[in-house]
């Protein structure tokens, strides 16, 4: 089976409430290194870490003082707790939160026999690779996201042959090319994530891998306007809905 792996585009905004919540947005992966790094503060060495926030985050500060070693023990000490005070006030990690996943796919040939187009999407060995802001979190996309349940059962659009030639030819172009490009839109919850790399005292980023379990996912066109069929992963039997309007 194949791996998907996508990367995201960078949103450089910090999410509210409110907002769809995305592992391709680099700053939602920050807070999850943020968290994890503030609940394992007391395990680190104070003076390191002040030392690379410091560096990091006041480098004036840091040029003044290095030269005078009272001066830069009293910066280093300084400086860590203000990252103390910045750890204090990140966004807790809210375990019910819904995150969205849309993936470019498509679907291939009809299945004349089973009268379904599959639909190349996420497998039972499909992973995502998303990035932090390189601050806690490592940029270039280190870090990783797998799905307990992630099924390549689900992944069809059923319909009717009489149908499905009509959606064929509604896609073509005057050339005969069939645009088969689809997106498929899954909203999951995570489930557990944990340091793969771990953070350093010396503010090596680390990176995280990031365990989901889906809820649920829509087939649907490019406009995002007409979902072709939706699957819900949290009904007792997979229940599929079509809706076949183009």
């Amino acid at each position: 089976m194949k791996k998907i792996i996508v990367i995201m585009v960078c949103i450089l905004a910090i999410p509210s409430f409110a907002e769809k919540l995305d592992l391709g947005n680099p700053l939602v992966v920050e807070n999850f290194g943020a968290n994890i790094v503030k609940e394992k503060l007391d395990t680190y060495d104070s003076v390191a870490l002040g030392l690379w926030y410091l560096k990091n985050n006041y480098s004036s500060k840091w040029n003044r003082v290095r030269d005078d070693e009272f001066e830069l023990d009293d910066a280093k000490n300084w400086a860590f707790e203000q990252l103390k005070k910045k750890l204090s006030k990140i966004r807790p990690i809210d375990n019910n939160a819904e995150y969205h996943l849309y993936l470019s796919s498509k679907f291939t040939k009809y299945d004349f026999k089973s009268q379904t187009f599959p639909v190349e999407a996420l497998s039972g060995n499909s992973y995502m690779s998303y990035s932090g802001k390189g601050e806690f979190v490592k940029r270039y996309s280190y870090s990783k996201l797998l799905f307990e349940n992630a099924e390549e059962s689900v992944n069809f659009i059923p319909m009717k042959k009489a149908d499905a030639k009509k959606f064929i030819q509604s896609r073509k172009n005057k050339y005969g090319n069939i645009n088969r490009q689809i997106v498929a839109h899954y909203v999951y919850t995570i489930i557990n994530y944990m340091e793969d790399r771990e953070f350093t005292s010396d503010g090596s980023p680390m990176t995280i891998k990031f365990t989901a379990k889906l809820k649920s996912v829509e087939f649907m066109d490019k406009s995002r306007k007409h979902i072709l069929q939706a699957v819900n992963f949290e009904a007792s039997n997979i229940n599929n809905e079509t809706n076949l309007t183009k």
